[in-house]
């Protein structure tokens, strides 16, 4: 998984981590914490990868930035095991 580029390890990471609802989205220090990146790494990449369309974020009740895949997250990440 360390030979990857980053994007894809965010991804895989999420979508490891079941993260592909609003209901269990999680934050972007959650998802740091898990794959092991400085915060800021994932963030920018987190942004890069919504703007292509990968992934979604939203706040939640407490105003909360959440980030969870979206269907083209998912089948990249499936992908790259073909």
């Amino acid at each position: 998984m360390y030979e990857m580029p980053l994007s894809d390890r965010v991804l895989l990471t999420m979508h490891n981590m079941c993260l592909v609802r609003p209901e269990i989205s999680k934050t972007a220090e959650e998802i740091a914490r898990a794959i092991q990146l400085s915060i800021d790494n994932v963030l920018s990449t987190l942004h890069g990868q919504e703007a292509d369309g990968y992934v979604k974020s939203y706040l939640d009740a407490d105003g909360v930035k959440k980030f969870y895949l979206t269907g083209s997250g998912i089948l990249k990440v499936c992908s790259s095991f073909s």
